[in-house]
């Protein structure tokens, strides 16, 4: 097996999960409330966030969640690929 580049793999989960990121607030910005409540319902496996839901999108609040997400994806790509390198190194 090759060894894969932790920086790299870190890199794409952060640009990976930045992309998903982007497409879920334009999801929420063109969608009705109802739709993206529907549709959040299947990502929390069946749990009615209807009553918590709103539609108030904080350009702030979304560039740090941005900045979050990605950052934390960056993280758990790079411990991805150490696992994965020391798992490969064993077999």
């Amino acid at each position: 097996m090759s060894k894969l580049n932790q920086k790299a793999v870190a890199l794409a989960f952060g640009m990976t999960a930045a992309l998903v990121y982007i497409i879920c607030i334009v999801f929420v910005a063109v969608f009705p409330l109802e739709t993206v409540a529907a549709v959040g319902n299947y990502f929390v496996h069946g749990i009615d966030i209807s009553s918590i839901a709103e539609k108030s999108i904080n350009i702030g609040k979304s560039i740090i969640g941005l900045v979050v997400v990605s950052i934390s994806s960056a993280v758990a790509g790079y411990i991805f690929a150490l696992f994965y390198n020391l798992i490969a190194k064993r077999q």
